[in-house]
């Protein structure tokens, strides 16, 4: 297929549904038209002709998502780039802004073709004392604008656009129950600015330009709002207990528990500005025949007097360590890309599995060449993940993921079903209709990539994974999801895949249909594989797996596909117009407080303060609304499914 046709096509996905076009014919697994040629699908990884490119910044350092912040060594970088950085790797409950000599280095493989993907800039302060008046947020606002490293932006008419609560669920053994409240500022000026550009340069180690630079304009990225956990121009206080009344702006700190760590309130203002996801992954630029020190130059044409640097050691592919092995354990040089999978063991009748029945799932994490990255029979350890020895397999990193608050970090699996059944809960009165909530298991537990007393830092995480059915599992058909991260030789995946299995009966059933048409506006390079977690669209009903009821685990809570479209400049559609992703209407009957929060924070101003801030009861903060009030009257001014 032309080059010129996969654009075309790529473009058309950008437009619909404005206008309808049917430019490509692709068959493949999603039984969805217009995904797009998957020779250069993002997730093909070498397959797709360019590999996507990641590159962080934080506090002035150059920071990958394991946690290592980027040494400048004999990089052709600025003298002004730091020679100490904040340490991503203390324990828990230390303080993060702890300034060590950095000592990673981002890798780029030499004689290869990438494309921006992902351009993130954080500036962050922790604990200031100016910052610490919940009931004033004057000064926070005042270092955006005139201290942090973005201060030269046009910050003009910055306001305040939403103060929220999020439970933050304890660490075991680490940290108890809390809250924090996050209030968040946007519209300056700058965001307004159309037109502008990132320009990537190649550095060789004497600082010369080697091949052409290219240019990405900024609205080419997917997404880059807070909603979606992306940009964030935020004042943050964690750790704390919720507002006891409307207007409550006292710190109320959490109890201090015997035998605890100490957990004193933490005050964080975040300058963060997070481009992700390539809408035209064919501007590529090719990294030539380097080796050893470099750097990558990104100049924004907002800031054009302030170029970011990312010091980098080029490797030619056949300097890739063999860290890897195929099917037969023999070592491999690893490929870009990621793959995991699950081997599920043989039901004990050789067909289906039965209520109370054990099964043990065996992980199998392979890069896109179908080499294995990790051990047959185990993981790497959290010590080897934050230490750049793990193949590129990332965990949860949890200062960086603290500090950044990128969420998107943890392995995992998780079994869920019977698929005809898999409606989420709207209040925590209502029984599940589906086994997925509890049986969710991370693959290696959250203090594993930090020094603590326990010894996890370096234990080896096993492959097999063993679990029992409930003896009152319906009968039908499950899924098993697998969920696991990489950043490799600068490209940053995240993938989930769906394994099938039945329960109780050998008849397969199907998921309720209730919800989809994701691939109206999710095609091409815009798929949902492509994006995200990297699940395909035809599996979107197992979103609610994960983003159900009462999931505050891991940030996610099941308001999130209505807070990232309908708070998105980019979501085309009427955002009253349920029957764009509802294809039944009963699927649009189970409104909860959270969910209409979305669109309308204040539908009821404060007669439901203190319902938000209770995870049990009736109704709580994920009440659903139509079993309470709204039981006979739709919500006027919706769009709502015929059936």
């Amino acid at each position: 297929m032309k080059r010129s046709t996969l654009l075309t096509g790529a473009l058309c996905a950008l437009l619909v549904p404005t206008v309808g076009c049917d430019l490509l014919s692709v068959s493949d697994s999603e039984n969805a038209s217009g995904r797009g040629a998957k020779v250069f699908d993002p997730y093909q990884a070498a397959a797709s002709g360019a590999i996507r490119l990641s590159l962080q910044q934080f506090n002035g350092c150059a920071v990958m998502p394991d946690g290592q912040m980027g040494a400048k060594g004999d990089s052709p970088v600025p003298d002004t780039y730091p020679t100490l950085c904040p340490s991503l790797a203390t324990p828990l409950n230390e303080p993060t802004n702890t300034l060590v000599p950095p000592t990673g280095r981002l890798r780029i493989q030499s004689r290869t073709k990438y494309f921006l993907n992902q351009f993130t800039i954080t500036d962050t302060i922790v604990d200031k004392p100016e910052h610490q008046n919940a009931g004033d947020l004057a000064e926070p606002v005042r270092w955006i604008k005139t201290q942090s490293r973005l201060k030269n932006l046009n910050w003009s008419n910055l306001g305040q656009v939403s103060d929220e609560w999020k439970f933050v669920p304890a660490v075991p053994g680490s940290t108890q129950d809390s809250w924090s409240r996050q209030v968040l500022f946007d519209n300056a000026d700058w965001r307004k600015v159309q037109g502008d550009t990132f320009t990537v340069e190649v550095l060789n180690e004497d600082g010369t330009v080697v091949g052409t630079p290219v240019s990405y304009e900024r609205a080419e990225f997917v997404t880059d709002t807070s909603s979606a956990g992306h940009s964030r121009i935020m004042w943050r206080m964690e750790r704390v207990l919720p507002p006891q009344f409307p207007g409550d702006t006292a710190v109320h700190p959490t109890p201090q528990l015997p035998g605890w760590p100490p957990s004193p309130p933490l005050f964080r203002t975040m300058a963060r500005l997070d481009f992700v996801g390539s809408t035209n992954p064919f501007k590529t630029f090719e990294v030539g025949d380097l080796r050893g020190p470099g750097a990558i130059r990104v100049t924004w044409s907002q800031l054009p007097k302030e170029p970011f640097y990312f010091p980098v050691d080029f490797v030619p592919p056949n300097e890739v360590e063999r860290g890897c092995t195929d099917a037969a354990g023999n070592p491999k040089t690893c490929g870009f890309g990621l793959d995991p999978r699950l081997k599920l063991s043989r039901p004990a009748n050789g067909k289906y599995y039965m209520p109370g029945e054990t099964m043990n799932l065996f992980v199998d994490i392979r890069d896109n060449d179908g080499n294995r990255l990790h051990n047959e029979l185990s993981l790497p350890s959290g010590f080897e993940a934050v230490t750049g020895k793990s193949n590129g397999l990332l965990y949860t990193q949890i200062p960086f993921l603290d500090t950044l608050l990128e969420y998107d970090m943890v392995p995992a699996v998780q079994i869920a079903g019977p698929l005809h059944k898999m409606t989420p809960r709207s209040n925590p009165t209502e029984k599940s209709p589906f086994y997925g909530p509890d049986f969710f298991w991370a693959l290696v537990d959250e203090p594993a990539t930090v020094r603590l007393p326990t010894g996890q830092h370096f234990m080896q995480w096993p492959t097999r994974v063993t679990r029992t059915l409930p003896a009152n599992a319906e009968p039908g058909t499950y899924v098993a999801l697998i969920k696991s991260n990489r950043y490799f030789m600068g490209e940053r995946t995240s993938k989930l895949n769906p394994f099938f299995f039945q329960v109780g009966q050998e008849e397969r059933t199907t998921y309720p249909n209730a919800v989809g048409n994701c691939q109206i506006c999710h095609r091409g390079v815009l798929s949902l594989d492509n994006l995200r977690h990297g699940l395909s669209v035809d599996h979107v009903e197992s979103c609610k797996v994960c983003h159900s009821f009462n999931n505050d685990l891991y940030n996610r809570p099941q308001d999130f596909a209505h807070k990232i479209h309908m708070s998105s400049p980019r979501y085309p559609a009427d955002k009253g117009d349920c029957t764009m992703c509802h294809l039944t209407r009963a699927s649009a009957l189970r409104p909860s407080i959270t969910v209409c929060a979305s669109c309308h924070p204040s539908a009821h101003d404060n007669q439901y303060f203190q319902v938000k801030f209770s995870n049990t009861g009736e109704p709580s903060r994920f009440g659903n609304c139509a079993q309470s009030c709204h039981v006979d009257t739709a919500p006027k001014g919706h769009i709502l499914p015929a059936n």
